[in-house]
């Protein structure tokens, strides 16, 4: 599958200034921020002048909504991070959303919106999942290092483990729920509860060639 980069996020979170997590300035101790590093695609689908890119990998662990309640893909904030409108905290502690502090403004002129959301970015649909990524195979998905960095303290993950990544599509079964794809590239429809902290991020988007 071809791969493009586009935008930036911090993807090692070793890759700080001079290699380092602190570093001492003028005598006294200083706080590196989080370098960002280049967002690797992957080309789902190309039609006429523009393509569907999927995140490579999982860039970060975040809950689809930020307290336990009736919620769709409209309402969430996990959309409302991914298109501008809603802020997280980054593990610097700084708040930023995904739109906005990850693509600059020749890029973010690039994107197209989504043609059934109206979104810049997005997650992709099970309809989508399973149109672009045919087989277990195609869905399985590695976490970044910074994403790993993000767990709760309670999940446990080995190197080289793939992991959990959410759909928009609403769970069949249960309110509070929304579908994900599982590790082993199987996908859940029963889903996991939306204020679940331990499922994988990985953005969507329409951009111009």
């Amino acid at each position: 599958m071809t791969e493009v980069e586009f935008g930036r996020y911090p993807q090692d979170p070793e890759a700080y200034e001079n290699g380092k997590r602190i570093s001492i300035a003028n005598g006294k101790p200083q706080f590196n921020p989080l370098a960002q590093q280049p967002i690797k695609w992957l080309v789902l689908a190309e039609e006429d002048d523009r393509m569907l890119l999927l995140s490579k990998y999982v860039l970060d662990y975040l809950p689809f909504n930020g307290w336990t309640a009736d919620v769709t893909w409209e309402s969430c904030t996990l959309r409302g991070w991914l298109n501008g409108a809603y802020k997280f905290k980054n593990a610097d502690g700084d708040e930023v959303s995904f739109l906005d502090d990850c693509f600059s403004e020749k890029e973010r002129n690039r994107l197209v919106s989504h043609g059934e959301t109206g979104d810049k970015v997005f997650l992709l649909s099970l309809d989508e999942v399973l149109k672009y990524l045919t087989t277990n195979y195609l869905r399985k998905c590695l976490p970044t290092a910074y994403a790993v960095s993000r767990l709760p303290e309670t999940n446990i993950y080995n190197d080289g483990d793939t992991c959990d990544w959410w759909l928009r599509t609403e769970s069949l079964e249960a309110k509070r729920f929304f579908m994900i794809v599982e590790r082993k590239g199987t996908y859940f429809k029963h889903g996991e509860m939306v204020s679940m902290k331990g499922i994988g991020v990985r953005p969507a988007l329409w951009v111009r060639k």
